[in-house]
C-alpha cells in the first residue's frame, strides 16, 4: 500500500514539473510556482517519503485488522470443508441440511464452492449444468452430466459429452474409461481395442484387467487364436480357437481344460472324437481330463463316456467317486437314474435319483463375476449390470 501511495504522489509531482535549465525545476499546481534547483527538489522528495513511512505506523493496526479477518475467514471455510469432508466419508445424511444452511454463511450463493458444495450433497442435471459453464468447474460438470446421461441410457449425450471431456482432458482415467464403455456398448469393438490400448499404454489399468478385456474384444473380432493366448484360462477362447483350427483343436481343447474344466470344452472335444471307437474315446477322454482329475467335472465327463460306450460298471464307479467328493446336482442324480434303469434294470432305483434331480441343486456354469447373474454360454457383457469381461465359468 505504501509503495502505491508513493508511486502517485511522484506521478502527481511530475506532472507539474517544468524544467527551466539543467539545474532548476518549477513545479506549477493550484495557483502556485515554485522553482528550486533539482538536489532540493530530491531532498523534498526524500524527506516526504520518511514522513508518509512514519504517519503509516499509527494506522498500522487497520493491516492487522484485516490480516485478521482474513485468518478468520479462511478458518471458517476450512473447518467448513472438513465437515463436508468428513460428512461425505462417513455417508452422514443427518449433517447435510446443516452443511447447507452454513454454506451461505462461509461461501457465496453463486460461488464455484459454493455450487461444489451442492453438486457433493444434492446433485442435480441443474447444478451440473451451471458448473459445466464456468471457468474450473467445466470438468465437474460434464462428469455429473455423463452420469446421468448414462442412468438414463442416452448414449447420444454421453457420446457429446465424452468429445468435450477429450478434447480438455484426454489422459483423465475415467474419461477414458467412459470412452471405452460407450464403444463396447455401441459394438465398436475395434475403437474399444484402440482405447484399451490408450488405457493400457498411460497405466490407468492394471495388467490382468487389461489381458481380460482385450482377450474379450479379440474374441469378438474373431481372433480367437490371440485371445487364447492372452488368457487360456477362458474356455470360450479355446473353444472358438478350437473350432478356427480342427486340426489341433484336441491339443488346444487338452490345454484349456488343464486351467479351467468347462462342459463346453468336454461337448466339443467328444465331437471332434465321435468317429474313434468306443475304448479309444474312452483313452483320449482320460487324456483330456489328466492334468486337472480331481475335477468335478472331469468325474462327469469319464461317467458320460462310459454310459455313451455303454460301460456301466465303468461309468458308475467315476459317478460313485464324484459322489464321495462332491454334492448331488440335478445332472449328476440324472446320469445315475440313467445308469441304474439302462446298465442295472433297476427301476425303484432309478426312480429315486431321478427324485433327487427335481430337489438338488445345480452348481457351476457360466456367471458373471460383479452380479452373479447366470448365463447358458459366455458372453463379453453381462446382460444384468452391462459389466464387460466378467462373465467366468464356475
Amino acid at each position: 500500500m505504501m509503495k502505491l501511495v508513493v508511486s502517485l504522489i511522484g506521478i502527481f509531482l511530475l506532472g507539474f514539473l517544468i524544467v527551466n535549465d539543467t539545474w532548476s525545476v518549477t513545479i506549477i499546481g493550484f495557483g502556485y510556482e515554485v522553482t528550486s534547483s533539482v538536489f532540493l527538489f530530491i531532498a523534498a522528495v526524500l524527506i516526504m517519503i520518511y514522513l508518509l513511512s512514519l504517519i503509516r505506523k499509527p494506522f498500522g493496526w487497520f493491516g492487522g485488522y484485516q490480516n485478521w479477518c482474513r485468518t478468520r475467514k479462511q478458518n471458517q471455510k476450512e473447518a467448513y470443508l472438513i465437515l463436508a469432508l468428513k460428512t461425505a466419508l462417513d455417508r452422514n445424511e443427518k449433517n447435510i441440511d446443516l452443511l447447507m444452511k452454513q454454506r451461505k454463511a462461509v461461501f457465496p450463493p453463486k460461488s464455484n464452492e459454493s455450487l461444489m458444495i451442492e453438486a457433493l450433497f444434492q446433485p442435480s442435471p441443474h447444478v451440473f449444468e451451471q458448473l459445466l459453464h464456468r471457468d474450473g468447474t467445466e470438468m465437474t460438470g460434464i462428469r455429473g452430466l455423463l452420469e446421468y446421461a448414462q442412468k438414463n441410457g442416452d448414449l447420444t449425450e454421453v457420446g457429446r459429452l465424452l468429445q468435450k471431456a477429450v478434447a480438455k482432458v484426454p489422459d483423465e482415467s475415467w474419461i477414458q474409461e467412459s470412452l471405452w464403455s460407450l464403444q463396447t456398448l455401441q459394438s465398436d469393438w475395434g475403437d474399444a481395442l484402440n482405447t484399451l490400448e490408450i488405457l493400457k499404454k498411460r497405466d490407468l489399468i492394471d495388467k490382468k484387467t487389461y489381458f481380460v478385456r482385450k482377450s474379450c474384444l479379440l474374441l469378438k473380432l474373431g481372433r480367437a487364436r490371440d485371445a487364447f493366448n492372452l488368457t487360456p484360462d477362458n474356455p470360450a477362447a479355446a473353444i472358438a480357437y478350437a473350432k478356427q483350427v480342427p486340426q489341433k483343436a484336441l491339443s488346444i481343447l487338452i490345454d484349456s481344460w488343464a486351467q479351467t474344466p468347462c462342459w463346453e470344452t468336454y461337448v466339443l472335444f467328444r465331437d471332434n472324437i465321435r468317429n474313434e471307437k468306443p475304448a479309444k474315446q474312452m483313452k483320449l477322454v482320460e487324456k483330456l481330463v489328466r492334468k486337472n482329475k480331481e475335477s468335478r467335472l472331469s468325474f462327469i465327463a469319464l461317467a458320460q463316456t462310459a454310459m455313451d460306450a455303454h460301460m456301466w460298471g465303468a461309468a458308475k464307479e467315476h459317478m460313485t467317486a464324484y459322489f464321495n467328493a462332491y454334492p448331488i446336482t440335478p445332472q449328476t442324480a440324472r446320469m445315475m437314474a440313467e445308469i441304474e434303469r439302462e446298465g442295472w434294470h433297476h427301476e425303484e432305483g432309478a426312480a429315486e435319483w431321478e427324485e433327487k434331480a427335481t430337489t438338488s441343486e445345480e452348481l457351476g456354469g457360466w456367471g458373471c463375476s460383479v452380479c452373479n447373474h447366470a448365463t447358458e454360454s459366455w458372453e463379453a457383457c453381462c446382460p444384468t449390470c452391462n459389466t464387460f469381461g466378467s462373465i467366468r465359468y464356475k
